[in-house]
């Protein structure tokens, strides 16, 4: 055992090397006994032979009193998360259009053993620090015809900003069901990979699909990555938007990884002197950025990255943001002190602000990380938390925290509003303190920011599904 490199729900990885020194390797050892994520994964990465996939090198189980764990062995990637690289490394669009082909590659090898990786996203793409090579991992998510369903219906695992439009529109339609399973096909994954695209280059995410109630005047137009950047050339601005594409068929090559990859590695061959140029950074202003306000951009001498919480989505308790302001002219100097003092103030009053925050409603999913690395990437809805989070995170507001580090939420003395009251009947609902609440199989007490401690026990608050506003019934699944 080298060194602990990375922890998540359901599993932490090591850097291991072997008796004989040779190595290192990767041991993802699981959190909890016998999980069975584990097999699948083992059997999956079995199964994928390419140089954009980790190798499996040896699976088994750590036997221990409180029972045997699972872990697996993988090839080392020494690498950078793909949007890191992004901020640190200023990027040309060739070089992204040459990064992206290689992960449609990784993702064709997934298809063509008729798998899914479910979970396409920037931090789930290492760029290897050897040779620049991008790096599909963390298949946990993974799926393979044939192998047992894990999840509790509607949705598999994924990550709420990268859902395509279809998965989204399904969960909508059988949210109630009870036994209602989303398909994930190959052409999500190209959807999650134009999504991880938008954001390398814009440093946000494209608008959420919408769902089956909504009226198209509500829905947000996507913005071409251009308009956003007009650092990005032509031909990766145009193939990112067909990625992107609402209808499936409509995506390259109707969905296909093997088509997305061609036209990714033509584009890089054939693209004009502006694919050369850097990536671009906003534009450095004085003044407050209002709720949905784009940002201006400039390209710079040597390229820039993209702002560090470029990833953020802004939610109704977020105070002003502040953009830094360019150097003072000498006609400025009587008043740059006044909007130095000013910043600074501005800047302790957010800081305060956010360390004691009251609880809020929101809505977006994107805006309800448990952790930061969530918080950075979007947040993954994991296996075992499905069956809680899936039906509440999207269709009913959540309270979202920010507390500082090492605290814990409390069970509150009543219930949020529109939290579900007594009689709780529903599965695994439990009564507390006048409201219903799930309590978190297997999670004690120190909980995560996200889940509440109550006698040593965490425990996440029960919401009614909001029911769509129309009386037409609901499409039943194929059988």
């Amino acid at each position: 055992m080298l060194e602990r490199r990375g922890r998540g729900n359901y599993g932490t990885v090591y850097r291991v090397e072997s008796a004989d020194g040779s190595g290192p390797f990767a041991l993802k050892l699981a959190t909890h006994p016998m999980d069975p994520r584990f097999d699948r994964e083992a059997e999956l990465l079995s199964r994928i032979h390419h140089s954009g996939v980790p190798r499996l090198h040896a699976h088994g189980l750590w036997p221990h009193p409180a029972g045997p764990f699972p872990f697996l062995v993988m090839e080392w990637v020494e690498g950078q998360p793909l949007y890191d690289w992004g901020e640190e490394q200023h990027p040309t669009s060739r070089q992204v259009l040459r990064l992206l082909a290689q992960v449609a590659r990784a993702l064709d090898a997934t298809h063509s053993v008729e798998a899914v990786h479910r979970d396409v996203k920037g931090d789930n793409v290492l760029v290897r620090v050897s040779d620049g090579q991008a790096i599909l991992t963390d298949f946990g998510a993974g799926h393979f015809r044939g192998a047992p369903t894990l999840t509790a219906p509607p949705l598999p695992p994924g990550t709420p900003p990268y859902r395509s439009p279809e998965a989204v529109r399904f969960q909508w339609g059988y949210r109630s069901h009870p036994t209602a399973h989303y398909a994930a096909q190959p052409a999500d994954d190209v959807f999650a990979l134009g999504v991880t695209a938008y954001r390398l280059v814009t440093g946000t995410y494209p608008p959420p699909p919408r769902g089956t109630d909504t009226h198209e005047g509500d829905v947000e137009p996507l913005t071409p990555p251009r308009l956003r950047n007009p650092a990005v050339c032509e031909e990766l601005d145009a193939l990112i938007l067909h990625m992107l594409a609402d209808p499936p068929e409509e995506r390259l090559g109707g969905g296909s990884a093997a088509a997305v990859a061609r036209s990714l590695e033509e584009a890089m061959r054939t693209a004009g002197s502006q694919a050369d140029l850097p990536l671009s950074v906003p534009v450095a202003r004085p003044d407050v950025k209002r709720a949905g306000h784009e940002p201006a951009w400039v390209r710079t001498g040597e390229g820039a990255a993209h702002a560090q919480d470029a990833g953020h989505v802004p939610s109704r308790s977020d105070t002003p943001v502040i953009e830094l302001a360019p150097a003072p002219s000498p006609h400025d100097e009587g008043r740059w002190p006044g909007l130095a003092v000013a910043t600074v103030v501005v800047s302790l009053l957010s800081a305060a602000t956010g360390w004691f925050l009251r609880p809020t409603h929101e809505a977006s999913p994107m805006a309800q990380a448990s952790s930061p690395q969530e918080a950075r990437d979007g947040g993954t809805v994991a296996v075992g938390d499905a069956a809680v989070t899936s039906p509440v995170s999207i269709l009913a507001p959540v309270p979202s925290f920010s507390l500082p580090p090492g605290l814990s939420l409390p069970m509150p003395d009543r219930p949020f509003p529109g939290q579900r009251k007594p009689p709780c009947n529903r599965k695994g609902e439990v009564e507390l303190r006048g409201g219903c609440w799930y309590e978190l199989a297997r999670v004690k007490s120190p909980c995560d920011e996200d889940a509440y401690d109550y006698k040593g026990a965490c425990y996440l608050p029960s919401f009614p599904v909001q029911r769509p506003h129309t009386s037409a019934p609901a499409t039943q699944p194929n059988p």
